[in-house]
């Protein structure tokens, strides 16, 4: 399954995306197959990520410093199984663009950081990071523990009675 995440220009929020979700499909769902891309609807292709964009993913493990814009177009729609977007009107104009409804994925209507603080960037990057969390458990499912890595085997202390403790005269 290719996922295409989508927003305006393809340097802010889309971006932000496809780098979380590849590093959560990397860290969790190794064997899924799942593969993520972005593009923008008005994008001029060639673009790098915003500066905010990759110093706020970058807080957090998240390197896009290499991503380019590219403008959604033909192959993009071709290729892609499932399209995860920020807004309501990211899904109106892939949905003009024969997408149908069921391959769209509105991410929650996610504001478009551009021009903000580096503050506004990261409320935004924490936001996507949500909700690509629950977009990847709807698609893919809850991801499997490592066996190499199993849960602490919890021990229950007995407590002693407390009228046992208490010597009788």
């Amino acid at each position: 399954m290719h996922i295409t995440f989508i927003c305006t220009g393809n340097t802010c929020r889309s971006p932000m995306a496809e780098g979380i979700a590849r590093n959560i499909i990397a860290q969790e769902y190794p064997d899924s197959g799942v593969t993520v891309s972005s593009a923008g609807t008005g994008a001029f292709g060639g673009d790098a990520a915003s500066q905010h964009s990759i110093d706020v993913c970058r807080e957090i493990g998240v390197d896009i410093s290499g991503h380019r814009s590219q403008c959604l177009n033909p192959e993009i729609l071709e290729k892609t199984d499932l399209f995860a977007v920020m807004t309501g009107n990211h899904a109106a104009f892939l949905r003009r663009c024969g997408v149908p409804s069921d391959h769209i994925a509105v991410l929650g209507n996610i504001p478009d950081p551009y021009g903000g603080s580096e503050e506004i960037y990261r409320r935004c990057r924490d936001r996507i990071y949500t909700e690509v969390q629950k977009l990847l458990r709807r698609v893919i499912g809850e991801p499997k523990q490592d066996a190499s890595d199993p849960l602490p085997e919890i021990v229950w202390e007995e407590k002693p009675d407390d009228d046992a403790n208490e010597s009788s005269e």
